[in-house]
């Protein structure tokens, strides 16, 4: 397949979260309605793609490294697609929270396997700019989907969306089905199927591996923080649901450019130093302007600087973590997106908890203050064993 097809197909599968939960969330009041059932019954079909999305790296991952990656990537396609055609006949919300989880599983499978193929196929600089790009396409992706969402929803009703993930899954899956395999057998797992799951250990056991994750962890805090509190910020200007969209998509430009220039910076450990740094500086500053309630501006102009060193450090801790871990690539991988989606998970309620403004501005600062630490401890681990191998 042309290198271009390969770059924009892994970005597209890295961008399956997206389409799982962002075509999903226009049609939720429209799903309850109806369904006849509360919208928390509808939420909780959000919350199980969450878990599912983190299920399918931690089961897939390690299994990649086993089985190669070509038949585990076509498998999950092809159960992301039966679900996505399930969602559409538009089941009991009972079904439909169960399917839901099938297919955050499925997407999962892709997303885990798209990083593991672009460590399979490249090295060093060359990793960087190649998850640099894919990258890329997954930050232009939140700024279509809930614009695509809302469009389904009303033009086709509250299966709309279901329609439109069936129909990327399907587009996705013959894509999928001319990759060749990237992980010949010689450079396979050979371990029993058990001791393949423990692959987790390797990467567990790796402490420059685990601080480049948490230190993205803590970057990805700031991210999902944001998306919880833009919505209530812009309705408590009088702004609706169009300027909400307008705004998170508006956000995801800015995530998408700093993805792009981190390979600019010719090193991902420096781009992983350059985003904490810059994170810790501009959340400061954010924390300051939330607690005194300065307004929507001064926020907005603060996010969009910092969003652009999310960007910056999606791109290069992972690289850096896929790099070091190549061997295990897979598995590292499932380690990488499951804390993520952990976080995706966890943050949104603490943010819109009790008073938002206050509670935005700690996370504001934790989220940056982890990335800074876990940076400087990778750093510190990695110095560590320089002087033990010299």
């Amino acid at each position: 397949m042309n290198r271009y097809l390969v770059l924009a197909l892994l970005g597209l599968l890295t961008a399956l979260a997206t389409v799982v939960n962002n075509l999903f969330s226009p049609a939720m009041p429209s799903l309850a309605l109806e369904l006849g059932c509360d919208a928390s019954m509808v939420q909780l079909c959000l919350t199980a793609s969450l878990l599912g999305l983190a299920l399918g790296h931690i089961v897939i991952g390690p299994l990649s490294d086993r089985l190669g990656r070509r038949g585990p990537l076509l498998w999950s396609m092809a159960t992301y697609v039966a679900t996505s055609a399930a969602l559409v006949m538009l089941p009991g919300v009972e079904t439909m929270i169960a399917l839901r989880l099938l297919q955050g599983a499925a997407a999962g499978g892709g997303i885990v396997i798209s990083r593991s193929v672009a460590a399979d196929m490249a090295v060093g600089g060359k990793l960087m700019k190649m998850l640099a790009a894919i990258n890329v396409i997954n930050g232009i992706m939140p700024i279509v989907t809930p614009m695509l969402g809302g469009a389904l929803t009303t033009g086709v009703g509250a299966t709309g969306p279901f329609w439109g993930m069936l129909v990327a899954g399907v587009v996705l899956l013959v894509g999928c089905w001319f990759l060749g395999e990237t992980l010949p057998a010689d450079r396979r797992s050979t371990k029993s199927w058990l001791a393949t799951m423990r692959l987790f250990d390797c990467v567990a056991h790796n402490g420059e591996v685990m601080a480049t994750i948490f230190h993205q962890a803590g970057a990805l805090i700031v991210l999902f923080a944001n998306i919880a509190f833009t919505p209530f910020l812009l309705s408590s200007e009088g702004y609706g649901p169009e300027a909400i969209g307008i705004a998170l998509g508006s956000n995801g430009i800015f995530t998408a450019l700093g993805a792009g220039f981190a390979p600019a910076l010719g090193d991902a450990r420096r781009g992983i130093l350059v985003s904490a740094v810059g994170l810790m500086v501009l959340g400061l500053l954010q924390a300051v302007l939330l607690w005194s309630h300065a307004g929507l501006w001064p926020y907005e102009v603060v996010t969009c600087l910092m969003l652009v060193m999310v960007g910056v450090t999606l791109t290069s801790s992972s690289s850096h973590a896929m790099e070091l871990a190549r061997d295990v690539a897979g598995t590292a991988s499932a380690v990488l997106g499951a804390v993520g989606f952990v976080v995706a998970a966890v943050v949104p309620p603490l943010t819109t908890a009790g008073d938002k403004f206050h509670n935005t501005a700690l996370i504001f600062l934790a989220g940056p203050t982890m990335a800074l630490l876990f940076a400087i401890l990778q750093r510190h681990v990695a110095s560590h064993h320089q002087h033990t191998k010299s």
